[in-house]
């Protein structure tokens, strides 16, 4: 899981495509180009927001395959709880990342049905 601090989180979700990007992968894995058509963007400033939320490690790549026997990369977030609480003075911060655990994954699937 990649270290990542509070404002490289904040500078991220200050793009509102990434929160688009987020939401459209959260709901289910999503190909670069289902996000291009989702968002309105293109295919190449969708990769540029994926590269950062991959590197942060909010979005991970899986490798989905196609009807036609090939494969390509969909996209899934990771995020399950992002949290900033002001109080008493302080301010503190939490994110939960979902697991990639394929036990924790099946059981996610299995829960949808």
């Amino acid at each position: 899981m990649a270290d990542v601090d509070l404002a490289t989180v904040v500078a991220l979700l200050d793009d509102e495509h990434v929160r688009s990007i987020l939401t459209a992968t959260s709901e289910s894995p999503r190909s670069a180009k289902e996000l291009s058509e989702h968002c309105g963007l293109s295919t190449s400033s969708i990769y540029r927001r994926l590269d950062r939320l991959v590197d942060a490690d909010l979005v991970a790549e899986r490798t989905r395959p196609r009807a036609d026997g090939h494969h390509e990369t969909a996209y899934v977030s990771r995020i399950d709880r992002f949290e900033v609480t002001v109080r008493d003075g302080n301010l503190s911060w939490e994110l939960d990342r979902r697991s990639d655990d394929v036990a924790d994954q099946l059981t996610r699937m299995w829960g949808q049905f």
